[in-house]
């Protein structure tokens, strides 16, 4: 996913818009009255527009635009009595209500705190009242034209995430706890926040399916019949120059057709939920794993800031003292923020915005070696974090609502007007603040801490390890959060699906029943049947979009299709002809084949940390031997940070076998002079791998196997016993490049005493590239 291109912002670009084929083709509704008018873009053509209501009469008018080409003048006749009221999310120009020698410039917008102002105006003078809610609604008019807009985000989707998010944040804060209006309000919520966590997440990040490429044809292939279907009978309907016959058997038999296709509607659904409890038990885990490593950090930074203390006595550096304990104050402040702490959550967001405030103190002072932290960086990442903070903690409680409301219509389901949880407004989809903010302070913190451990501050080397550990972790806490509320809004999607389909074939019926060729009955048919043939679309786009995600996991670049929910359905079975046929081609692309790799990192034989995988030294020792007797390191794919996983594209695993190194039986355990070790392997959840110099990121299902070994009374490895080898048959092979942790689970049976070490031994396969190869980074020590 590219960077979202700009919503248009000029009446003729609108123009264009509403025009396009993507939203003519859509029945559409807007609401307008004597009194009301609702609109999606409301084009303010002149310099001077005049609006003049009866005597004390008044005027509404909604929309999510008001667009012009330059600022403009809403004029009311000095002689005028009345009161007009505007609400609207954007404001292409500044907008200035004139009324006599009385002048008003409108305060909407995304960055503005209020959706709405009414003005009353009398003998040439105004009062006016900013509103921040919009007013309550039983109107059957205006719930049609947020449908309608609801219907044009779920097209804009796939193509333009601007306006898909503004749209749905829109008809989201139009509805907020208005009951009438409930289900419209998780629709659009569903939506917008799909697109928001996608867009967190970053261009660079998408989801790996868990299984192999071809058991998602046959499903294809399936929702593309049943949409073709769906669609020749949805045209007979359209045509106007069919009888009333035609119409009639077109509507029975899709009517009969959406019936039938319940059960798919319901596997996408169940699916869906699949996909979310997987991603929330990657966040539950990378969480569990981040306070290990918070705790572990907390106790390095105190010593840490104590050598520092003591360093600044010896030196002048006032900048880079400041920039140093304002980073390990953020690490900390952060991670709290990361962890959603409801009682430490306060102060440590003013905490984290202090040290921002520090570090901008220290850019001021001139002359100064060794700033490599900005403030920009600090305060970007905070966004970003703080921003999840505003999505994540609700999403369980409306995902087991909208699961309950299928049996029980009573249930509440949580009303939001949040999208994208950024301070300049939902309607923007360019100010959500993605994980780039993570790389920039993963790559400053650590050179920043160079610095001072090239200066030779006490237990810098060992802060620095154990801040780069943390922030990748942090990163990946971060991302696995941004996919559970992004999957949790799958899910939220496909089930507002299943309930509104039902609801749909419920009326569709009884409108039938009522069929004589009346108009109105007409128009809302070809409304609910739209519906339903977008949804079938839907269904077909999306599983395409599983073989393109499968696709980018195998062959470590972007499929040529296209996914957009209006092609002509004859262009979908192109779409699954030509992804088909460039997984077939994929290995086509390389001048040679994977080769197998043996690699054997052992943490003993390598004194310096750096050439370890992050946190695979003395904090992985002192986890084995802690109380939970779980030991963590990350793999990354950046310098620095792939250990030896660095010499080429494509890594690919077969099995990790880890050794305890120093380990005895207890010998009570003993049985024929052997000990078992048994060790449980797991994964995160959020993968990475490198083809030539660009990063692929994935979220999938956390990997676990277990490792069995015989351990004979000399502390000497024997014979395997569970060998823990990946399988492909059905799944996908998973990267180095995660979090793994490696927990020993008979503690009572091993003496750990003497724990030196631990040996990691990676199978799997690679293709080598001689470009790739760069030079691990190095602690400078002084002697």
């Amino acid at each position: 996913m590219s960077d979202p291109k700009p919503q248009p912002s000029t009446p003729e670009e609108w123009k264009a818009y509403a025009f396009s084929k993507d939203v003519t083709s859509i029945p559409l509704r807007e609401a307008e009255n004597v009194n009301k008018i609702a609109a999606n873009i409301f084009a303010l053509t002149k310099h001077e527009n005049v609006v003049s209501p009866h005597k004390n009469g008044t005027i509404q008018i909604t929309a999510r635009v008001l667009t012009a080409d330059a600022p403009v003048t809403i004029v009311i006749p000095s002689d005028a009595s009345g009161a007009i009221s505007i609400y609207a999310a954007i404001l292409d120009q500044p907008v200035t209500i004139l009324n006599g020698s009385d002048n008003l410039e409108l305060d909407l917008g995304p960055e503005s705190e209020y959706i709405g102002v009414t003005i009353g105006f009398s003998s040439g003078g105004m009062e006016h009242d900013y509103e921040k809610k919009y007013p309550s609604t039983s109107s059957d008019d205006l719930k049609a034209s947020l449908n309608t807009q609801l219907r044009i985000a779920l097209v804009q989707f796939w193509k333009n995430m601007s306006v898909a998010v503004s749209l749905s944040s829109y008809v989201a804060t139009m509805t907020t706890n208005q009951e009438y209006l409930n289900l419209l309000n998780t629709q659009a919520v569903a939506v917008g926040q799909q697109l928001a966590g996608q867009a967190m997440a970053g261009p660079d990040m998408s989801y790996a399916p868990v299984l192999v490429l071809d058991r998602y044809k046959e499903s294809t292939q399936q929702a593309l019949n049943a949409a073709t279907a769906f669609e020749a009978q949805f045209e007979r309907f359209q045509d106007k120059k069919e009888s009333l016959e035609v119409h009639k058997q077109a509507w029975d038999t899709m009517l009969a057709q959406a019936r039938n296709e319940n059960s798919m509607r319901v596997n996408l659904r169940n699916m869906a939920l699949d996909k979310y409890e997987s991603a929330r038990q990657t966040a539950v885990s990378c969480e569990a794993q981040f306070k290990e490593d918070d705790f572990a950090l907390e106790i390095l930074r105190i010593r840490f800031e104590n050598g520092l203390q003591k360093w600044k006595d010896e030196q002048e550096l006032k900048a880079v003292f400041q920039i140093l304990m304002a980073a390990a104050s953020f690490a900390l402040n952060i991670a709290t923020l990361c962890m959603g702490n409801p009682g430490g959550g306060g102060g440590a967001a003013d905490a984290v915005g202090k040290a921002v405030e520090a570090v901008k103190v220290a850019e001021g002072l001139v002359g100064q070696i060794g700033k490599v932290l900005r403030s920009d960086t600090f305060k970007k990442l905070a966004e970003c974090v703080e921003a999840l903070l505003a999505l994540d903690p609700i999403i369980e409680s409306v995902v087991d609502a909208v699961g309950k409301f299928e049996i029980d219509p009573t249930v509440e389901i949580p009303s939001l007007d949040t999208i994208t949880g950024t301070s300049q407004g939902d309607a923007n989809a360019a100010a959500i603040v993605t994980m780039a903010a993570w790389d920039k302070w993963i790559l400053e913190s650590d050179e920043q801490m160079e610095f001072a451990v090239s200066e030779g501050v006490d237990y810098a080397s060992d802060y620095r390890l154990a801040l780069r550990k943390h922030a990748i972790n942090g990163k990946q806490l971060t991302q696995a959060h941004a996919e559970s509320v992004k999957a949790g809004y799958e899910y939220v999607q496909a089930q507002m699906e299943v309930i509104v389909s039902e609801q749909q074939i419920s009326g569709l019926q009884r409108l039938r029943d009522e069929y004589e060729e009346q108009e109105a009955i007409y128009a809302l048919a070809e409304s609910m049947l739209y519906d339903r043939a977008m949804a079938l679309r839907t269904t077909v786009v999306i599983s395409l979009r599983n073989m393109a995600w499968a696709y980018r996991y195998w062959a470590l670049t972007a499929s040529s299709i296209s996914l957009d929910s209006r092609k002509p359905l004859v262009e979908y079975q192109q779409d699954l002809s030509i992804i088909i046929q460039e997984m077939v081609n994929a290995d086509s692309r390389y001048s040679s084949d994977f080769q197998p790799f043996d690699y054997d990192i052992d943490s003993e034989d390598r004194a310096d940390e750096d050439q370890l995988p992050a946190g695979c030294g003395q904090s992985m020792k002192d986890g084995i031997k802690g109380k939970n007797h779980i030991g963590s390191f990350t793999l990354a794919p950046e310098k620095g940070l792939a250990s030896d996983f660095d010499e080429g594209s494509h890594y690919r695993l077969d099995g990790l076998n880890p050794t305890l190194l120093g380990v005895l039986p207890n010998p009570n355990a003993l049985k024929g002079g052997v000990a078992v070790v048994n060790l449980r392997i797991t994964t995160s959840g959020i993968y990475a791998d490198i083809e030539k110099d660009k990063v692929f990121r994935f979220a999938s299902l956390p990997q676990s196997r277990r490792c069995s070994y015989e351990l004979d009374e000399n502390g000497i490895r024997g014979k395997t016993r569970v060998y823990p080898a990946f399988e492909t048959k059905d799944h996908a092979e998973p990267t180095p490049f995660t979090q793994w942790k490696i927990e020993l689970l008979n503690p009572e049976d091993i003496l750990l005493d003497g724990l030196r070490g631990i040996d990691l031994q990676f199978t799997g396969h690679v293709r080598f590239d001689t470009k790739r190869r760069r030079p691990r980074v190095k602690d400078s020590r002084k002697n």
